[in-house]
């Protein structure tokens, strides 16, 4: 028999079905299936091959969610349980009439007894045989490519999605941000107005005080006095008790301990007035003089302060409209230092504050930038650490701030990560603190078209610069 006609399974096919029809011993072997029989199920140990004549079979599997998947259609000349009947392991598959079928049922003894009778059916079951495994072999081939294809389809979703979910998880960041900062400018922007009101009235009250006092001073000495205490400057403890020594040597007939100190924190022309009017006004009475005029004028430096850090809070908290204006950075840095005062009294800080163009932005926003990157250094630095900040212009097109302090510095492993979403180091005993507010200050930073930069100082000591371009519309 020729080659070509072993590899035709047609050809192959109407040979066996010949030697059926003159073969009795293999009409007995021939086994009618109706649509839906079943001829072996998963995890069978097969005893019999059947050899399909006519009709077709499909191969299923069981999942172990008892769900099904259909694998392949055999058609007549395909060998159904060829891989279990063969390697002599459970059955992996299920095996279902399609459709009403036929099939040469075939026992392992029957099977090697009739290829031995008949020689001449041998070559060609042989033939059929091996095409059947080269299908089988070509099908998981082809299943295997699909599968890689799908993987990497699916890894490639995999990483769109979760792209999409670092970007989602950053919009929800920023919105509670923003949310947090528009809740924050509405309270500052209320307890700023409730703080103005009483701060605008000492300031009024401490005017009108001078205008009492100067009319109902009855004596040039103490209206001399009063004035001497309004333009009265503290004094250290220090200061005090050296002038309390030339006090008493000066004023021997003032011998209480109380009246000395007080006398010591008056100017040398009080000291002429007392001298000069010392019969005629008592003492206590020019030093209360002076004391009230000290008193009204801390009055006005501290309503003063509160006017000026209410006015701070208002600009450092300002919610700006979608619309930019031209700003002066310069202004939120100066704003930013103001309302952090209480952090910042135990450092060593120093500006350098240069002459920089204006440019358009979000000042509320920027404040932001500067306030994260303050504290984070706050958070490092001992008391009396150092803490510069510097504004200046690079060419006709940017602006550069520049924070740096002389703190720990950030260690190499980590300051590639600083600007990441949710990366933090507070909350692990660090002797570091890079909080979370970097990356939204990157973010701010980058919407007004500018960058930051994070690096280490040779001599020690952390150093950003945001760069920003100038933008005039």
């Amino acid at each position: 028999m020729e080659r070509g006609f072993l590899n035709n399974r047609e050809v192959i096919l109407k040979f066996i079905h010949r030697a059926v029809s003159e073969s009795e011993e293999l009409r007995s072997l021939v086994v009618p299936f109706r649509k839906g029989d079943v001829l072996f199920r998963q995890g069978d140990s097969l005893k019999y091959l059947y050899l399909l004549l006519k009709g077709s079979v499909g191969l299923k599997r069981l999942n172990e969610d008892e769900s099904s998947l259909n694998l392949l259609k055999l058609e007549p000349g395909h060998f159904v349980g060829i891989m279990a009947f063969s390697t002599g392991n459970d059955s992996l598959t299920t095996a279902e009439a399609l459709e009403d079928s036929k099939a040469l049922k075939i026992g392992q003894a029957e099977f090697e007894t009739y290829l031995n009778d008949n020689p001449r059916l041998r070559h060609p079951l042989q033939q059929l045989m091996m095409s059947n495994m080269a299908d089988r072999f070509m099908k998981n081939l082809q299943l295997e490519s699909k599968m890689h294809q799908l993987n990497q389809k699916l890894e490639e979703e995999r990483e769109q999605l979760k792209e999409a979910y670092q970007q989602l998880e950053n919009s929800h960041q920023k919105l509670v941000h923003q949310e947090k900062m528009a809740t924050l400018g509405e309270l500052v922007a209320g307890f700023a107005h409730e703080v103005n009101n009483p701060a605008s009235a000492l300031l009024r009250s401490s005017e009108a005080l001078i205008t009492n006092f100067e009319m109902i001073s009855t004596d040039d000495a103490l209206s001399t006095v009063f004035s001497l205490g309004l333009k009265s400057t503290p004094m250290s403890s220090t200061e005090v008790r050296k002038r309390m020594l030339f006090v008493q040597k000066r004023f021997p007939w003032v011998a209480e301990r109380s009246l000395v100190r007080k006398l010591a924190q008056m100017p040398e022309e009080a000291y002429e007035i007392i001298e000069s009017r010392r019969k005629r006004i008592p003492v206590e009475k020019l030093i209360q003089q002076f004391e009230a005029g000290k008193f009204i004028h801390n009055i006005q430096v501290a309503s003063e302060r509160i006017a000026n850090l209410v006015k701070s809070l208002k600009s450092y908290s300002r919610q700006d409209s979608n619309e930019a204006e031209l700003i002066d950075v310069r202004d939120g840095i100066n704003d930013t230092i103001l309302v952090l005062s209480n952090r910042l009294k135990y450092l060593d800080v120093t500006l350098e504050l240069l002459d920089i163009p204006k440019t358009k932005g979000h000042l509320g926003e920027l404040n932001q930038v500067w306030t994260n990157i303050i504290v984070n250094a706050c958070d490092v630095l001992p008391n009396g650490g150092k803490l510069t900040i510097k504004t200046k212009e690079e060419g006709d097109y940017k602006i550069i701030v520049e924070i740096s302090d002389n703190g720990p510095g950030i260690p190499e492993d980590l300051i590639n990560r600083i600007f990441e979403p949710n990366f933090t180091t507070k909350n692990q005993g660090a002797k570091f603190g890079l909080g979370l507010g970097l990356a939204i200050s990157n973010e701010i930073v980058r919407q007004h078209g500018g960058f930051i930069r994070a690096s280490n100082k040779k001599e020690g000591g952390a150093k950003f610069e945001i760069i920003l371009p100038v933008k005039e519309s």
